[in-house]
């Protein structure tokens, strides 16, 4: 594991050297042993031998490791893994993940990376769609965005909040036209009134970009955004993201019952300072708490 390490540190030396410097100093034997005798089992060792180099990453201001996904302390390891428990212990395994899995990664709006304890291979946990493996270990999971760096195929923005991206077909194709990136998620908000012009947001990595009737409009940094309110709509939680004063549109309003709203989740995870948890608790109460500001 530590000479694939020693690899990939080399490539974000030189490419993305804002990740290297929000790793934590490695965490000690008795931290480790502490969180591998709360959970019950060893960790795998090619994990362990990783956190005793670097005990996940800062929690501060910073970009993710992986995508959408920054790495955890072991703190927040343990934090996690009893939050899947208790998500077992309501829904059972079959609408969560299996009980060896240990998050060692989040994205803030609920999705995990995970190592499987008893395999050592790594699976994605997604809160609401089926969950996937993606690598036979956590070296190769390593050795995979090694790779990926390694030959370019790649976008990172320390600005963004996100870590390493990986290129999917559609980044190869905006090459070429500038068209819209894989990454990019976009949320349609047809009105009801006819004589309306429908709205398209676009949630990018940087940015939400607002369209009328297909016509970009405009662009509003995730760094500019005011504020994040959720209320109530027909019965369903509606979210209110304010834009900055003298923009053309001073809001942007997406009940959660349209498609793809979900997609905003995950972007609204990386604003600085997001509670994840305070917006869930919003969700479930607007019929009874009336407007919640959970950002700004």
């Amino acid at each position: 594991m530590k000479k694939i390490w020693s690899r990939l540190e080399g490539e974000l030396t030189l490419k993305a050297s804002a990740i290297l410097e929000s790793l934590n100093p490695g965490a000690n034997e008795v931290e480790v042993e502490a969180l591998e005798e709360f959970i019950g089992q060893e960790l795998p060792t090619d994990y362990r031998d990783f956190v005793t180099l670097h005990n996940g990453q800062s929690q501060e201001s910073n970009p993710g490791f992986f995508d959408m996904f920054s790495l955890m302390p072991l703190d927040l390891v343990q934090e996690s893994w009893e939050e899947l428990e208790g998500l077992r212990d309501d829904t059972g395994e079959d609408e969560t993940c299996p009980g060896d899995w240990l998050p060692f990664a989040e994205d803030g709006a609920g999705d995990m990376l995970c190592v499987e304890l008893e395999s050592g291979s790594i699976s994605k946990y997604v809160s609401n769609d089926e969950n996937e493996e993606i690598a036979d270990s956590f070296e190769s999971w390593l050795a995979d965005i090694h790779a990926t760096i390694k030959n370019g195929e790649y976008n990172f923005d320390p600005a963004s909040g996100f870590g390493i991206e990986p290129k999917g077909p559609d980044d190869h194709e905006e090459e070429e036209d500038h068209g819209v990136g894989d990454d990019d998620e976009e949320v349609v908000m047809d009105s009801d009134d006819d004589d309306a012009t429908a709205m398209t947001y676009k949630f990018t990595a940087k940015m939400i970009e607002l369209y009328e009737d297909e016509e970009k409009v405009g662009s509003v940094p995730w760094g500019d955004i005011i504020r994040v309110r959720v209320s109530s709509y027909a019965g369903d939680p509606l979210i209110s993201i304010n834009l900055p004063d003298g923009n053309d549109h001073e809001e942007i309003e997406i009940p959660t019952s349209v498609a793809n709203s979900d997609k905003l989740f995950k972007f609204l995870g990386k604003l600085k300072g997001w509670d994840k948890d305070a917006f869930k608790e919003a969700l479930a109460n607007t019929a009874k708490d009336g407007e919640i500001i959970v950002w700004g």
